[in-house]
């Protein structure tokens, strides 16, 4: 158990579940490592993972806390935790990495759950057509994200872009979901507000 997720309201259940004394995640050849102060997420080839790994459900974001974090707030929504495989994938994603989760991975039920920012969506974007193994090309120009798929080309404005106006445009179906927080750009910030509302209410 961690004194500082705890304050953050991360329950016994779910630290347990992410083998948490100190914050400290191994990615291999990085870590990532958390605090009060520091959140550092590593820029590697390699992946960070927890749970079963023959879990149905497969859930990627880009950093271990951010998982802590989805899970806390959604814990409704997964109550059957034996059922997840958590993946990290470090503050860059690589080809080598979606490579090894299309390969390996088949047959899992996605969900990405990267930030609810411009780079979160596209990376939404990114990591469902490399598992699907289609070939996408985006580009930022002017505020516009521009996207080739084989010989299709749309433009979205910059808030207009998510995985499904992508798929609805470009006429794909990923059947992969994606999972944003209410209220911020980033599932640990969700968990530091609902934090602060409660010590403040």
């Amino acid at each position: 158990m961690n004194d500082y997720l705890t304050s953050l309201g991360v329950p016994p259940k779910v630290q347990r579940f992410f083998a948490v004394e100190e914050p400290i995640f191994d990615f291999g050849n990085e870590s990532e490592y958390f605090s009060e102060n520091i959140h550092r997420v590593p820029v590697t080839n390699n992946l960070w993972m927890a749970g079963d790994q023959f879990a149905r459900q497969v859930i990627i974001t880009f950093s271990a806390v951010e998982a802590i974090a989805l899970l806390t707030l959604n814990q409704t929504t997964y109550p059957n935790f034996n059922d997840l495989l958590f993946i990290a994938t470090g503050a860059r994603i690589s080809n080598a990495q979606l490579n090894w989760i299309r390969l390996n991975l088949k047959g899992r039920e996605f969900t990405l759950a990267f930030g609810d920012e411009l780079i979160g969506r596209i990376t939404d974007i990114k990591v469902a057509t490399a598992i699907r193994n289609k070939a996408v090309k985006l580009t930022f120009q002017e505020g516009n994200v521009i996207a080739w798929l084989k010989e299709k080309k749309t433009v979205f404005e910059e808030d207009k872009l998510s995985l499904h106006a992508f798929e609805t445009a470009l006429g794909v179906r990923t059947m992969i979901r994606t999972c944003k927080p209410l209220n911020q750009l980033t599932f640990l910030d969700e968990l530091k507000y609902e934090s602060s509302r409660r010590y403040h209410a």
